[in-house]
């Protein structure tokens, strides 16, 4: 029994100190290396979800903590009414498959969260040194175009990186992450945020997808408005950028809306037959226009159609609860860079996306990545906050 405890203790301990710091790694890089999508899936559940669970299940201690995040309340909230929304839905999968996708996520902020808690330090390195990675990868995508394909041909990127659009997801998140250290940064490290940031935003150009661009702006604005001055000139700096870009590229102007407006207004018609309980999650959809559509190419019209005004309203609440989270612990930088990464992909979603719930791929850099950084600070900020208020009972009790 004494061995059994013993070995639970030395679990306990490399899971956050060795396990986790690998599968994170894995998370935020392994699209940019590894061969194929499927793989990266297997990689992050046997390198991530399931050390997660196995530091859930050893020390329940840590559920308690997970708990108390108002964040993570949240999307328990919204992960239960997806599964609820299994009873009504018309979707072709398999319900015990839907049914795991809200446990991965649910894993991937616990993972998080312990990751932080164990050291902070640690955990904001991993992702400073995969943003590096992010670079290298994006110089390599721009290599590869440069000696052997024509300017008309949009990047996809290196690895498991399937198309333009998302690639550059990924891309417009590490962009987001290196200009947010360009506002914090002095000296040397400045110009090094700067170069990183100059060549992600040539590579969300080289794409030729618009999307990203539109969530590298408002995060810029969001960065105004949290990171002061600074964060000011930021905005400046990409809207000017951002007029080069048109002028240079008359490419993308030509594409216009890409019937966007007519199918979001076929959208909300057809959300209005099921307005509060929604289809059923990763229920089937068209829309019959000039073509057949079967994305509504926003992620909130998504929500509405499988999940409803209720669905919805909580899915709102889940972002609601983050921003004013980082809003509220604004001066500490790390906050200002999970919330400029979580706007950035809330704009994105404004014109791409349907797969809002779905196993590890692109859009995770988009909505359940930035939700995790900022559970994780939050998390990390409250032990600290409780430490050091028994630390100040002790001495006063001393004195």
């Amino acid at each position: 029994m004494q061995g059994l405890s013993v070995f639970r203790a030395k679990l306990a301990d490399f899971i956050p100190r060795y396990w986790l710091p690998v599968g994170l790694i894995g998370l935020l890089s392994g699209l940019f290396w590894l061969p194929s999508l499927g793989l990266y899936n297997k990689q992050y559940y046997a390198l991530f979800a399931l050390p997660s669970l196995l530091a859930l299940l050893i020390a329940p201690g840590h559920v308690g903590r997970l708990i108390r995040e108002p964040l993570i309340q949240a999307f328990l909230a919204f992960a239960l009414w997806v599964l609820l929304s299994l009873l009504w839905t018309q979707a072709d999968d398999s319900l015990s498959g839907l049914a795991k996708r809200p446990l991965y996520v649910l894993l991937l902020l616990a993972g998080c969260v312990l990751l932080a808690v164990h050291n902070l330090r640690v955990f904001a390195q991993l992702l400073h040194g995969c943003a590096w990675l992010a670079v290298l990868a994006a110089l390599m995508a721009l290599y590869h175009q440069a000696g052997g394909l024509t300017g008309e041909v949009r990047i996809i990127g290196t690895g498991a990186l399937r198309n333009p659009l998302l690639s550059s997801q990924v891309f417009g998140f590490f962009c987001v992450y290196w200009l947010c250290q360009g506002i914090h940064a002095r000296g040397r490290n400045l110009w090094l945020a700067g170069l990183a940031s100059a060549i992600l935003f040539v590579t969300l150009l080289a794409t030729g997808s618009r999307t990203p661009l539109l969530g590298v702006f408002a995060a810029g604005l969001w960065l105004a408005a949290a990171a002061g001055k600074r964060g000011i000139y930021l905005s400046l700096a990409l809207i000017a950028a951002g007029a080069i870009a048109i002028i240079a590229m008359p490419g993308m102007q030509e594409r216009g809306l890409s019937y966007r407006p007519e199918i979001w207004m076929e959208a909300l018609r057809q959300a209005a037959d099921h307005p509060w309980m929604g289809l059923g999650y990763n229920s089937s959809y068209v829309f019959n226009l000039t073509h057949q559509w079967y994305d509504p190419h926003n992620v909130e019209l998504a929500v509405l159609l499988e999940l409803g005004a209720i669905g919805l309203a909580l899915w709102l609440l889940m972002h609601a609860v983050a921003l004013w989270r980082s809003w509220q612990c604004r001066q500490d930088c790390r906050f200002v860079i999970a919330s400029a990464l979580l706007v950035h992909g809330m704009a994105c979603g404004l014109t791409e996306g349907s797969n809002f719930l779905s196993r590890p791929n692109e859009n995770w850099f988009l909505i359940w990545i930035p939700l995790a950084l900022v559970a994780a600070l939050s998390a990390a900020k409250r032990v600290d906050l409780v430490a050091g208020a028994k630390v100040t009972d002790r001495r006063v009790k001393a004195a």
